[in-house]
Parts: C-alpha cells; sequence; structure tokens
C-alpha cells in the first residue's frame, strides 16, 4: 500500500501560519486592511493552491474596488494560471509588484507565524499508517524550506520515504492540479496498488484525477473535510484522522 499526503490543511493546520502571511502580505502592498475571511474565500472558492498566488489574487481583489462577489465573477476566467492573473492586473489597470518581492516578503511573514502551527495528524495516527502501508510519502506546494522548518519541528520526517516540494516543480504550470507531481513521486517509486493520496483542495482532487486519466491508473483520492472544502464531492471523506484507517481498511481494491 502507498499513501501519499498533501501537508497544509491535512497534516498540519495552517489556518494562523499560511493565511495569516496571506493577510499580511495583500496588506502591505495594498495599504488596506483587506478581512482574512475574504481571502480565505478567494483561496478556496477558485482553488488556489499555492499561496504566493493567492496574495496576488488579493491584491487584485484589494485594489480593483469591487465587492467580494463582483471581484469573483469577474475574476472566475483568469483564476486557474498565475499569468492569467497579471492579464486581469493589466485589463483593470491594477499595478501589482514584483513575484518575487512579494514572495520575499510573504516568506517574511511565514517565518513570524509559522510557529502557531498545529499538528492535524497526531503522532499516534501516523505511527499506525506506517505500519500499515509499505511507501508513505508526502507532495505539498510548500517550498522545501518552509516544510523543512515544520517537518524537524514536529519530528515528521521520520514516517515519509518521499517528500515533494514546490522546489521539486520546475515551473508555475506544473503545480497541482497539474498531474506532475505524482508522475515525479512514481519516477522514484514503482506504482503498486492499492494507492491513495489524501488532501484537501480541488487542486489535489484534480491533480490524482488528470493523473488517473493521462496513466490509465488508479490512484483513490481521500478528501479530509473542513469548512472550507464542503462543497467538494468525492468518495472517500474524512473528518479525523482516525477515520482514515477504516476508509483503508473499507476499500474493494480491484479495479
Amino acid at each position: 500500500m502507498i499513501l501519499i499526503f498533501d501537508v497544509d490543511g491535512v497534516l498540519i493546520d495552517v489556518s494562523k501560519s499560511y493565511h495569516y502571511s496571506i493577510k499580511d502580505t495583500v496588506d502591505f502592498f495594498t495599504g488596506k486592511d483587506v478581512p482574512l475571511e475574504e481571502l480565505r474565500d478567494i483561496k478556496f472558492s477558485f482553488g488556489i493552491n499555492n499561496d504566493w498566488d493567492v496574495s496576488v489574487a488579493g491584491i487584485l481583489y484589494a485594489k480593483s474596488s469591487l465587492t467580494l462577489e463582483d471581484f469573483k465573477r469577474a475574476f472566475s476566467e483568469h483564476s486557474n494560471e498565475l499569468k492569467k492573473f497579471y492579464e486581469f492586473g493589466e485589463r483593470f489597470d491594477i499595478k501589482l509588484p514584483d513575484y518575487d518581492e512579494l514572495v520575499e516578503y510573504f516568506e517574511d511573514r511565514y517565518r513570524k507565524h509559522r510557529l502557531k502551527e498545529e499538528m492535524i495528524f497526531p503522532h499516534e495516527a501516523l505511527e499506525r499508517l506506517r505500519e500499515k502501508a509499505d511507501i508513505l510519502g508526502v507532495i505539498t506546494g510548500r517550498p522545501f524550506q518552509d516544510l523543512d522548518f515544520s517537518f524537524k519541528h514536529f519530528d515528521l520526517y521520520k514516517y515519509f520515504d518521499l517528500v515533494i516540494t514546490e522546489d521539486d516543480i520546475p515551473k508555475p504550470e506544473l503545480r497541482k492540479p497539474s498531474s506532475y507531481p505524482l508522475k515525479l513521486f512514481f519516477d522514484k517509486f514503482e506504482y503498486t496498488e492499492p494507492v491513495f493520496y489524501i488532501g484537501d483542495t480541488e487542486a489535489d482532487m484534480k491533480m490524482v484525477e488528470n493523473f488517473n486519466r493521462e496513466e490509465d491508473k488508479n490512484i483513490r483520492f481521500v478528501l479530509k473535510r473542513n469548512k472550507h472544502n464542503l462543497d467538494i464531492e468525492t468518495e472517500a471523506v474524512i473528518e479525523e484522522p482516525d477515520e482514515l484507517c477504516d476508509i483503508l481498511n473499507s476499500y474493494n481494491y480491484t479495479r
């Protein structure tokens, strides 16, 4: 059995680290006090997996002078690719910061908030899964430096055979929901069923769907339910970590 995990919102609660960093970044580059829940709405409504990109979208929203609902309608057709964010900015005559400058500021804010993170999957659950699975892995949109700090802080490296981060993805269009991260994973390990990917976003689910379609495989997606993904419908859903073992035991592994 192969189990692959997302990190943010699955293994680790980032609501007071990455989400706070999004708000700090948007506020800094706009000079406004943008409500955090509105920025979370933008992130989860459009399924934007990368929080640097969420910050760009938040800046567009803050500078657009549109209501949240009007912004979401206007931004919808531009929301699936970073370069289209900048096209939206040109269309509405919104000046955006240099992306590298934004990333640098965001990461500085994240370093100030990162100790506020908490584990979602406790060590006891991960130990049971480590015994059950042949291979445990991680595919995350985090930069390696961020991931490395949290995994050392929570002593998580001992559970996982392979970790794929933002640093392993050569260009933005190959991030989730592209199938590329899963292809990279199975360049390192032979694909042997059953395989499960545990995620919490539409980008996670679509990555699995894209990989299965392109490679004619059968990775099972398990959704870690939270208040931000209630609109995602899928067969396997967990609300608490202990429920994952029940899901794994109940599956019919034949295709």
